[in-house]
């Protein structure tokens, strides 16, 4: 079997050990944001519900924000700032309709497609094998080993 054509910047064991760090950072967090939740009595000091809701929250956006940087870094020099853009975009997006701030959603709507258009942009130049869909059904592919 030939080489492929693209290499990521990081090993594929470094990159297999953040992923199981990430994963279970998502899963584990949040829970214990539920744990310390579920313990406190009916008027938690500020603090106490401020720690709750980072947990939740962070447990699961800090992650994502990390290996989207990461991910990005993996593809191409300086790509982290394209997946930090992505989940900016997400989060503003996000806060912006939850909270009926228009142009924050907009925003954030802005800078999550860019950021998807970003990472498909360093992932074509660095011939990272790409789908959408299946990876064998589907009729848009680029890069992919014949």
């Amino acid at each position: 079997m030939p080489a492929p054509a693209y290499r990521y910047r990081f090993s594929a064991r470094t990159i297999r050990n953040w992923t199981k760090v990430l994963t279970a950072a998502v899963f584990i967090v949040p829970v214990a944001g539920l744990i310390y939740g579920s313990t406190l009595d009916s008027s938690p000091e500020p603090w106490q519900e401020l720690l709750v809701q980072g947990l939740l929250y962070g447990g699961i956006v800090v992650p994502l924000l990390i290996a989207a940087v990461l991910g990005g870094e993996a593809i191409w020099p300086g790509g982290g700032f394209i997946g930090a853009l992505f989940v900016a975009g997400l989060i503003g997006g996000s806060l912006g309709v939850g909270n009926g701030i228009q142009w924050l959603a907009i925003t954030g709507f802005v800078a999550a497609v860019l950021g998807v258009g970003g990472f498909f942009a360093i992932g074509f130049a660095a011939k990272v094998p790409m789908w959408i869909g299946s990876r064998k059904t589907s009729r848009f592919r680029w890069n992919l080993p014949e």
